[in-house]
């Protein structure tokens, strides 16, 4: 089978992946409900509701699911069990991947916006109930919250890169992954900065003025290269498995 793209098929695979994940969505959205109506924090006893404390919840539930569902993005392609039957689907690699791949990031934002809203709305309705006052529901429009989407999606393509190339416990191997690279691209940033200091160049506060071009390069590169650059080597793994397998 070729690598060309069926929306069809693309469809199809997305309605298999959501059959088999809703019952982990329900548990999910259970425990966040739960936690936000009746946690240490919970909307309904707690002072600090309204837009701001179901952003927070959204977040939390968005980086911290969000990545935990990631890193198993590939977890049938590496099973014993399972593997077997992940490369003898009828699709491509490029459906397969872009599946998962829209699951954890589209799929999974939109359910977490409109879930956030009807729970801010059983929220406020129960606490109007039981202490009156005003209220304030989610919006899933909320600004702050898309300013911090594109930031998911870098975190969230660093895991898929990693669901997509470690074979076991890929969650913890990538964190320690990413702990080494920050760790050594802080010290080559210590490193370059203590250089570029030592050359006389311009510094206004903390900022190097003649650098000022590669901050914006850089800050591009992270919200934009980098989870593209992510994406396309976890369908280039997927691919290698297939080929190997001689699928």
């Amino acid at each position: 089978m070729n690598d060309q793209l069926s929306l069809r098929r693309l469809g199809l695979l997305l309605r298999n992946d959501l059959l088999r994940d809703q019952r982990t969505l329900l548990i999910v959205s259970a425990i966040v409900a739960v936690l936000a109506l009746f946690g240490p924090a919970g909307g309904v006893y707690s002072s600090y509701t309204g837009a701001g404390f179901y952003r927070t919840v959204f977040l939390i539930a968005l980086f911290s699911f969000g990545t935990i569902t990631t890193s198993m993005a590939f977890g049938d392609l590496h099973g014993r069990a399972t593997s077997t039957a992940f490369l003898l689907l009828p699709a491509t690699a490029l459906e397969k991947t872009a599946t998962r791949l829209l699951m954890s990031t589209v799929v999974l934002i939109a359910y977490l916006l409109l879930f956030t809203t009807a729970l801010s709305l059983l929220v406020e309705v129960l606490e109007l109930a039981a202490f009156g006052g005003d209220n304030v529901l989610f919006s899933p429009f909320d600004a702050v919250v898309w300013s911090v989407l594109p930031h998911y999606l870098v975190v969230q393509s660093l895991f898929f890169l990693g669901a997509a190339w470690f074979r076991s416990r890929s969650y913890i191997k990538t964190l320690l992954a990413l702990v080494v690279i920050v760790a050594g691209l802080t010290a080559f940033g210590v490193g370059v900065t203590w250089s570029v200091a030592d050359g006389g160049l311009r510094v206004e506060g903390d900022y190097f003025v003649d650098f000022d071009w590669l901050v914006g390069a850089l800050y591009y590169a992270y919200l934009v290269a980098l989870p593209l650059f992510c994406w396309f080597v976890a369908w280039l793994r997927v691919k290698e498995t297939q080929v190997r397998h001689g699928v």
